[in-house]
């Protein structure tokens, strides 16, 4: 919730949403419900993350996180909402910043640091990150496990809020590149489970390669995809972006039988005999992921409070691109240079012909278009 708002907030700028009142859940239908402001319910929500932690000090699992299908008793601890609870806090100091409550970053500061150091000294495995402990402290995505020793979602979210440093940022990239990565995109998980155990849960039930016991689960994709940005490797970015996208797949069309316009929920992946088949068509969150990967990661065209940030890691050999952006009330025709041939990094920023300090174009929001200059070096 709190990373839709402040998507929400910088495209829009419609900064009092934030002080709509919004009823609470409550499962008693017959009680009057509490209601509190957007931006009570973002800070109520960290507040539960940070309070509700297990013998590691990390936030518990409960009946689920992202992947449903793990189900452990009650007390583990996840490693993906410890993640989460990161980016979400670098999210809100961001804000605060933009709403200059001093105050309020600052106490987020500290408890972004304290998980943090939580997080790093439980969960490094030497080349990976962990993705769960159990209710006793045991892992689960380790190389102590025999199955499912590594899990996708522990390494993209690592990167993506931060609390991994650059060293084991990339050497948990390198580490799904090397175990996880297939032509046909990456597994969320390997090796897979061989029969159930009612200890793990629903994951079990899948034959290998299949679905969440370590299928090409394409919703998890994007999300490695902005994290290599994040360490500036464009080329793999791309590289991940193609394995999975539908309408590359034209010529093994009889393999993939998925419509070749729309993304599936998963593929079947090396560890299955059907490598490469896509299931349950149409049914997938990878296409709004897949399109921030894209635009906001890859091309790098980020909105923030105060303007349009250009920021794109792409592939060594592209000699740039171009693109027309519409943003609060204004259209961008941005052109981006690559003379260097690198993967990131901004030398320059021409807006309607003057150069500007940073890669921040402003809020013009005038009704005209713009012409943006990027040469990147």
């Amino acid at each position: 919730v709190i990373l839709s708002v402040v998507e929400y907030l910088k495209e829009t700028g419609n900064i009092d949403f934030l002080k709509e009142e919004i009823p609470y859940y409550h499962v008693d239908t017959d009680k009057p419900r509490e209601k509190g402001t957007v931006l009570d319910h973002l800070q109520r929500a960290i507040e539960f993350s940070r309070n509700n932690v297990g013998k590691n000090g990390l936030p518990l699992l409960g009946f689920a996180d992202w992947n449903d299908t793990v189900n452990l008793p009650t007390g583990a601890e996840s490693c993906f909402i410890t993640n989460q609870y990161g980016k979400a806090l670098l999210e809100l100091m961001d804000l605060c910043d933009h709403l200059g409550d001093k105050a309020t970053k600052e106490k987020y500061a500290s408890y972004y640091q304290e998980m943090k150091e939580r997080f790093n000294k439980a969960a490094w495995d030497g080349e990976w990150f962990i993705r769960y402990f159990d209710k006793d402290g045991n892992p689960l995505g380790s190389k102590k496990n025999a199955k499912c020793q590594i899990y996708l979602n522990g390494q993209s979210w690592p990167v993506i809020s931060g609390f991994a440093d650059k060293d084991k940022a990339v050497k948990a990239l390198d580490s799904v590149n090397k175990l996880l990565n297939t032509s046909k995109g990456i597994k969320l998980s390997s090796p897979g489970y061989e029969g159930w155990d009612p200890n793990v849960g629903g994951i079990t039930s899948y034959p290998p390669g299949a679905k969440e016991n370590c299928g090409i689960f394409l919703h998890t994709n994007p999300w490695v995809m902005i994290a290599e940005t994040l360490v500036g490797n464009g080329d793999r970015a791309y590289e991940y972006y193609n394995q999975i996208n539908p309408s590359a797949k034209n010529e093994i069309i009889d393999e993939f039988e998925v419509e070749p316009y729309v993304y599936p929920q998963n593929i079947l992946s090396n560890e299955h005999p059907q490598f490469g088949l896509g299931r349950n068509s149409w049914l997938s969150g990878t296409s709004a992921w897949a399109y921030t990967a894209a635009t906001k990661f890859i091309l790098g065209i980020q909105p923030t409070y105060t303007g349009l940030r250009i920021n794109p890691c792409i592939p060594k050999a592209w000699d740039g691109f171009s693109l027309t952006r519409k943003y609060k009330g204004a259209d961008y025709n941005i052109e981006v240079k690559n003379p260097s041939h690198i993967c990131k990094g901004i030398k320059q920023v021409i807006v309607d012909g003057q150069s500007i300090d940073g890669n921040t174009i402003p809020n013009f929001a005038d009704g005209k278009t713009h012409k943006v200059e990027v040469i990147m070096g």
